[in-house]
C-alpha cells in the first residue's frame, strides 16, 4: 500500500470514529430521552388509575366511560390491574389483548415500580398495597411518534455517515496528493538524475518545512556520492597510469634479457633495475592502503590517544632529519601554557604523525636549503601546527587542488619523484580529527601549512 493510500485509510478511519461516536451518543440521547419522557406519561396514567379505582373505590363502568372519553389518551392505551392474587380485576380498551406474565407482576410488587418493553408496547406497572393486598396495575401503549422519530433519525445519520465518509475520502485523496507531490518529484527528479544527470539537484523552497530540509539532505548527499564518482574516476586514472609505467619497466627488462646470454653483472643490473621499480610499486601500495584506511566512518575507533603536540613535533623533527643528511627541521614553541596537558589533543598518535611527518617532509623536500619550519602555539581552544619553507611559492590556480588525490601540479611533478598521496592523507586525517588544514603560498614570502586541532 502507497503512503498516500495509508494516509486516506488513517484520515478516513479517524473521521468516521469520531462521526461514529458522535452520531451514537446523539442517537442514545434522543432514545433515552423519548423514552424517559413516554414512560413518565405512562407512569402517571398508571397512578391515575390506580389511585380512582384502588385508593378511591369509584365505579369500574364510571371510570372506563371517563377513560374513553379524555382526549389525553396514548396509542393503543391500555390499563390492567391486578389483584394480589394475580387476577386482573379492570382493564381499558378490550379491544387490545395484553397478559402480563406473572413473573413480571412479581417483580413489579418487588421493586414497587418497573418500566419495560413488551410485544412493540411500551409498559409501566406500579405496586398498591392496600388492606385487600399488593394490587398492580400496569400502564401501556404504543409510542407511535417517538419510535417513528427514532426510526427517521437512525436513517439520517446513517445516510449523513456514507455522506461524510465520501466526501472525507475525496478530500483525503486530494489532500494526501498534495502532501506527496512533493515527493514524487523529488523520486522523478532522482530518476532522471541517476545516471542521466549527476550534477542536478533537487529544488530546495525557501520555507524550512520537512520536504524542503529533505532536499537539502538529499542534495548534500548528492555532491558526496558525486564527489565520490569523481574522485573513483581520478583515482583509476592516476593509479593505472603509476602503476603502467614500472610494470611496463619491468616487463622491458625482463624481455631484454632473455633475448641472449649475458653476463652475471648485466643479470645483476638488470635484477636491481627490477627491485627499484618493485620498490615503487611497494611505495605506491603502501601510500594507497594508508589513503585507504583513513575514512570518516572510522574515527570513532581512531581517535582514542591522548596526544602531545609539542612532543609529537619533536619525534617528527628526528624522524625527518633521519631520512636525509640535507634535511634540517627546526621547532619553533609559542608561549607555552603552565599546564603541559593543555597542548594534548584527543586523537591518534600514528595518524597525527603521519600527517606531520609528510608535511614536514614536502618541505624539505621543495626547500632549496633543504630547511623546514616546525611551529607550535596555543590559539584559544585550539591547537595550531605550522610548517614552512622557502621554496618556490605553490600557484594560485593549483592551491584548491593540492589536497586531491594524485595531484601533481606541473610545477613539482618533474623536481621531485611521488605519486600525489601525501598531501590528501594529511588532509583527511586533519578532518578525521575535525581539525582545519590550509596553506598560503605567496611570491616573496614562505610556504606556510596550518593545522587547527581542537584541544580538550
Amino acid at each position: 500500500m502507497t503512503i498516500r493510500s495509508r494516509l486516506i485509510v488513517r484520515f478516513t478511519g479517524l473521521v468516521t470514529s469520531i462521526l461514529l461516536l458522535t452520531f451514537v451518543s446523539i442517537y442514545a440521547f434522543c432514545w433515552y430521552f423519548i423514552s424517559s419522557d413516554f414512560y413518565r406519561r405512562l407512569d402517571r396514567k398508571a397512578n391515575t388509575m390506580g389511585d380512582m379505582l384502588i385508593r378511591h373505590r369509584l365505579d369500574a363502568d364510571l371510570i372506563r366511560q371517563l377513560n374513553r372519553i379524555r382526549r389525553d389518551q396514548l396509542p393503543n392505551q391500555k390499563v390492567l390491574i391486578y389483584n394480589g392474587r394475580d387476577t386482573l380485576i379492570f382493564s381499558t380498551n378490550e379491544s387490545l389483548s395484553l397478559t402480563i406474565p406473572k413473573r413480571t407482576l412479581d417483580d413489579i410488587r418487588r421493586v414497587r415500580q418497573k418500566d419495560f418493553r413488551q410485544d412493540g408496547y411500551y409498559l409501566s406497572g406500579s405496586r398498591y398495597l392496600t388492606a385487600d393486598g399488593a394490587f398492580v396495575v400496569v400502564a401501556s401503549a404504543q409510542n407511535v411518534y417517538g419510535d417513528d422519530f427514532l426510526y427517521r433519525l437512525r436513517w439520517a445519520l446513517t445516510g449523513l455517515l456514507g455522506l461524510i465518509i465520501g466526501i472525507t475520502t475525496l478530500a483525503g485523496w486530494i489532500f494526501a496528493g498534495d502532501a506527496m507531490r512533493p515527493v514524487q518529484q523529488i523520486d522523478n527528479t532522482l530518476s532522471h538524475i541517476f545516471p542521466n544527470n549527476r550534477d542536478e539537484r533537487l529544488p530546495v523552497r525557501p520555507d524550512a518545512d520537512e520536504i524542503s530540509r529533505l532536499s537539502g539532505t538529499i542534495n548534500r548527499l548528492l555532491d558526496r556520492v558525486g564527489e565520490s564518482f569523481r574522485l573513483q574516476r581520478l583515482f583509476v586514472a592516476n593509479v593505472s597510469h603509476e602503476l603502467k609505467n614500472p610494470l611496463t619497466q619491468i616487463s622491458s627488462q625482463l624481455e631484454v634479457s632473455l633475448l641472449k646470454p649475458r653476463e652475471p653483472a648485466a643479470y645483476q643490473a638488470t635484477i636491481r633495475s627490477v627491485l627499484d621499480d618493485v620498490s615503487e610499486l611497494a611505495t605506491l601500495t603502501h601510500e594507497l592502503l594508508q589513503l585507504s584506511q583513513v575514512q570518516q566512518d572510522a574515527a570513532v575507533g581512531m581517535l582514542t590517544d591522548l596526544v602531545r603536540v609539542d612532543e609529537l613535533a619533536w619525534d617528527i623533527r628526528d624522524t625527518v632529519s633521519a631520512l636525509n643528511p640535507r634535511f634540517r627541521v627546526t621547532v619553533t614553541l609559542g608561549t607555552l601554557p603552565d599546564d603541559p596537558d593543555q597542548l594534548a589533543i584527543p586523537g591518534n598518535r600514528t595518524l597525527l604523525a603521519t600527517a606531520l611527518k609528510n608535511l614536514t617532509e614536502n618541505a624539505c623536500k621543495f626547500a632549496p636549503d633543504g630547511q623546514a619550519q616546525v611551529a607550535v602555539q596555543l590559539t584559544g581552544r585550539a591547537v595550531r601546527l605550522t610548517v614552512a619553507n622557502e621554496g618556490p611559492p605553490i600557484p594560485a590556480e593549483e592551491q584548491p587542488y593540492l589536497f586531491e588525490p594524485f595531484y601533481r601540479s606541473r610545477q613539482t611533478a618533474d623536481q621531485v619523484r611521488g605519486y600525489g598521496v601525501g598531501l590528501s592523507l594529511v588532509e583527511q586525517i586533519v578532518r578525521l580529527h575535525r581539525g582545519q588544514l590550509s596553506v598560503q603560498s605567496e611570491a616573496g614570502s614562505p610556504t606556510v601549512f596550518t593545522i587547527e586541532l581542537p584541544r580538550l
